[in-house]
């Protein structure tokens, strides 16, 4: 078993306000406070996130991770595992995984379009070189980049953003770092 936060309660917290904070604030990375030891198949960082937002409540698509990892996931928050991308409400795509139909995902609906998804994705590192972003959140438009992302997202998530206020979000999540994607968010390219 692979341990978790040393200080599990304030390093979940502080890793939450991070979290937020990179979703308020749409494609400006935010420094994760604390990392856990590394699980096998994961960055840290991913696993920061999951051990903070994962918990008996929601079902968690996992790619093919040493037992080890998913069992410490699974003791650390109790999540629920799901085969099907489909019925998860946290979807991890870890580095070179190619990306599902985020049409096919969980999208919310007109009542409740909070009950829809995020993706927790893995990527190489943050530049400002492969889109400008705009919306809510952001105070003027933003140019963001991130190596690594699977082939073909930015036009997936301009097809996601299209069906707002239904759609996914994301979490992308570099070693340290990450970059809130909302729904809301308009992508140009180029």
């Amino acid at each position: 078993m692979h341990s978790a936060f040393v200080h599990p309660v304030d390093q979940a917290q502080q890793t939450f306000r991070v979290v937020l904070s990179a979703m308020a604030e749409p494609l400006l990375p935010q420094a994760l406070p604390t990392l856990p030891p590394a699980l096998p198949g994961l960055k840290a960082a991913t696993a920061a996130l999951l051990y903070t937002l994962a918990d008996q409540d929601v079902r968690v698509w996992l790619p093919a991770l040493p037992s080890a990892s998913v069992d410490s996931l699974r003791f650390h928050t109790g999540m629920r595992l799901t085969d099907l991308p489909e019925e998860a409400d946290f979807i991890v795509i870890a580095q070179s995984m190619p990306l599902p139909d985020l049409t096919s995902l969980k999208a919310g609906s007109a009542e409740y379009p909070d009950r829809s998804a995020t993706l927790l994705i893995e990527v190489d590192g943050f530049g400002a070189d492969q889109v400008e972003g705009s919306g809510p959140g952001f105070a003027a438009p933003r140019r963001f980049g991130a190596a690594g992302l699977p082939q073909g997202f930015w036009r997936a998530w301009q097809v996601n953003h299209a069906r707002f206020p239904l759609g996914v979000d994301a979490a992308l999540i570099s070693d340290t770092d990450v970059a809130g994607l909302p729904r809301s968010v308009r992508i140009r390219e180029g």
